[in-house]
């Protein structure tokens, strides 16, 4: 299914038919429609006598106007005055539409290769393509492997989410599947607006809606669920995850509700299930455009903010744009609702399957919790995101016991629960502010030796992406007119694999008017430079062509971007009072990381004495060990083993004492090093910097510091 087709010029396309048709070829010069799928299409009707196609009418024009962008009473009318105007032109190809759409320029039909050579040279004619069988993503069971909705949510940043306030209360998650449990605990409540649209088609696909009539509308519509029967465990496995919510199991926007539609159909017919015995459950592309154009009609009614598809057919190595169902893919996109959809489980490098290769849809591959890339996992550079796929324990299909299973199914509800929270943080926002946020924020997943990155989303980095927050903010740092006030520093500490730079924005701190930006030089890897707000206006470029005026400016506000991960700190040394300390503020909180302490004072800096404290927080006795870095090269100088730390105790170390014990940090110290950065590793703890200022005779916590840049926890 979905082989990349070609599309000839009308004359080569009626000449391969045996009846290089004058009138028609004049026709379709003239004319042109796109000949999208024409390939597939033919090659159907020769081997069955007819096939089963999409037509795609022309509805751009007078009272039949119709755009993607429209709301969905403009789109019926305009639908509906499109249809009259094809009307004849289907009446002249002797072409029964079976079905239309209520929201889309489309009709369904049965042609043969007369009614097709018709259909393509009318005016009212944008493309024809041909109706698809699919199948649902096949599930890679890893009972072994660990992971389940308790870990796999918080390796997406949900948790800090949630934390926030932001869980998609108030919006809806569509599942189109093959049949609900909603009975289950993770569901219970949560359906709104159920529908089937499983098809019936000659004598061997008979539909599964709850009442055997297609389409069913309405409560219990997508739950078919026979005892003893598998057909509900894919789609409840899905739902579950995007949005389910037991009160101890919970899916990813567990505020969220439910939109269940059913789109599968029993089938009996051995070609068909082939390589599955049959009989099977199959869909077609028709029955999901029914289910994504119903979506598309009550979207406003429902809030729904996301589209899930866990379905598809052969792999593709490219865009598959020619799909009719980009359309409405297109149409949500514009309504600001994502489709995710499930890149499959074949295991392959730059390719995924239809429909996740349509350029408007979010294609999703899978992960384990961590970044790597799940084995069984189609991986694209067409692919937009990456989620938890592996090992997800979520809702079983019958009953109210919990199932584990692994695939690209399982990975797609994580990024549409995740869209859902993003909508209730941000419900004005744009698809791509959304999508960008996402993508920027992500924790870069590569398969080795593939050259392909595909971010794994991280939804509270996200979040605070589009709300400023990774744009650090100080305020009233002491200006260097204020030499009374103190000194003010930043420190920039680079907790990331890459050397990076910052950027310092200085603001007047009463207007909040920029004045002018200061980039530091290169900073590497474990290096924390310490910077003076002197040093910053000096250099900084000026905003406009007036200079920076500094002789009477006492405060300024500052912004911090960084391409790095890592920390900052804003310290004040007030040096007539013998006081350094530590001002360092952050929006969102401080920093999570106590392992890491940076800038500690050398034993040489005279009246301000550094003292690190190890406190181990873990259930057992241990040592710790300390690594050691020269601030201004990242370079490590060495490493230390502490004494045995009984579980809840510390351990206090002052720099002389650790230097006492270190050639190498000693040996640094007597080259001038003034200052170093201490990493914890070996132990379940902290560790605590605190700084002596003996002059005064007072102890200041040197530890607190802000995220600096998007910091991800892998």
């Amino acid at each position: 299914m979905y082989s990349a087709p070609k599309h000839p010029a009308m004359s080569h396309f009626v000449c391969r038919l045996g009846r290089c048709l004058l009138p028609v070829l004049l026709a379709c010069a003239a004319v042109a429609p796109a000949h999208a799928d024409v390939d597939e299409v033919m090659k159907t009707i020769r081997r069955d006598g007819q096939a089963r196609v999409v037509v795609r009418m022309r509805a751009d024009t007078g009272a039949a106007s119709w755009s993607a962008q429209q709301s969905a009473p403009r789109q019926r009318a305009a639908v509906a005055a499109a249809l009259e105007n094809v009307r004849p032109s289907l009446s002249r190809a002797r072409v029964n539409a079976y079905k239309t759409f209520r929201t889309l320029p489309l009709v369904a039909a049965t042609v043969t290769q007369d009614q097709l050579i018709e259909l393509m040279a009318s005016a009212d004619v944008e493309s024809v393509s041909l109706v698809r069988r699919e199948r649902k993503m096949a599930d890679v069971t890893r009972v072994l492997e660990g992971p389940q909705l308790l870990t796999s949510v918080p390796s997406i940043d949900v948790a800090d989410a949630w934390a926030k306030g932001y869980d998609g209360t108030g919006y809806t998650v569509a599942v189109i599947d093959g049949g609900f449990n909603l009975t289950h605990p993770m569901l219970r409540g949560k359906a709104v607006g159920a529908a089937c649209f499983a098809a019936d088609y000659g004598t061997t696909t008979k539909n599964n809606c709850a009442s055997g009539t297609t389409p069913q509308i309405g409560v219990g519509a997508a739950s078919n669920c026979p005892s003893g029967s598998a057909r509900c465990d894919h789609g409840t496995h899905v739902a579950s995850i995007a949005v389910g919510n037991d009160g101890t199991n919970y899916g990813v926007a567990r505020g969220a509700r439910l939109m269940p539609i059913d789109v599968f159909s029993k089938d009996s017919d051995v070609t068909d299930c082939s390589p599955d015995p049959a009989p099977c459950e199959l869909t077609d592309s028709l029955a999901v455009l029914d289910a994504l154009d119903y979506v598309n009609e009550h979207a406003v009614e429902y809030r729904v903010a996301a589209v899930n598809l866990s379905l598809g057919g052969s792999a593709r190595d490219g865009y598959c744009d020619e799909d009719p169902r980009k359309g409405v893919i297109d149409m949500l996109r514009q309504k600001g609702i994502a489709v995710a959809i499930a890149a499959s489980n074949e295991g392959l490098t730059g390719k995924i399957s239809a429909p996740a290769c349509i350029s408007s849809a979010v294609g999703v591959g899978a992960t384990n919790d961590g970044t790597t890339v799940a084995t069984f996992s189609n991986f694209s550079s067409i692919l937009d995101f990456m989620a938890p796929g592996v090992g997800i324990q979520a809702a079983s299909g019958g009953g109210s016991g919990l199932v584990t299973q692994s695939g690209t199914s399982a990975a797609t509800p994580h990024v549409a629960g995740a869209w859902a929270i993003m909508r209730q943080a941000f419900p004005t926002a744009t698809f791509d502010q959304l999508e960008t946020a996402l993508k920027q924020t992500g924790v870069p997943v590569t398969r080795t030796n593939s050259g392909i990155t595909v971010p794994k989303i991280q939804v509270a980095n996200a979040i605070n992406r589009l709300q400023g927050r990774d744009k650090r903010v100080f305020n009233n740092m002491v200006a260097s007119s204020a030499p009374a006030l103190g000194q003010s520093y930043l420190r920039f500490y680079n907790n990331s694999a890459s050397t990076g730079a910052v950027t310092v924005t200085l603001r007047d701190s009463v207007t909040g008017t920029t004045l002018g930006a200061w980039t530091s030089p290169s900073i590497p890897p474990q290096a924390s430079p310490q910077v003076s707000l002197e040093t910053i206006e000096r250099e900084a470029i000026p905003a406009t062509i007036q200079p920076i005026v500094t002789a009477t400016r006492v405060y300024y506000n500052v912004d911090v971007t960084a391409n790095f991960n890592g920390y900052m700190q804003h310290v004040l040394w007030a040096r007539s009072g013998g006081v350094f300390a530590n001002l360092s503020s952050c929006a969102s909180g401080f920093a999570d990381d106590f392992s890491v302490v940076p800038n500690v004072h050398a034993s040489t800096i005279n009246g301000y004495v550094s003292r690190i404290r190890i406190v181990n927080t873990g259930a057992n006795t241990d040592h710790a060990v300390l690594r050691f870095f020269n601030p201004v090269t990242g370079a490590e100088i060495g490493q230390w083993n502490s004494p045995d730390i009984a579980s809840g105790a510390s351990l206090e170390m002052t720099a002389a004492q650790l230097e006492s014990q270190m050639d190498a940090l000693r040996l640094a110290v007597r080259n001038s090093l003034l200052q170093y950065n201490v990493k914890l590793s070996n132990l379940t703890g902290y560790l605590q910097h605190v700084v002596e200022n003996i002059a005064v005779g007072a102890l200041v916590d040197m530890s607190s510091k802000c995220d600096l840049g998007v910091t991800v926890t892998n």
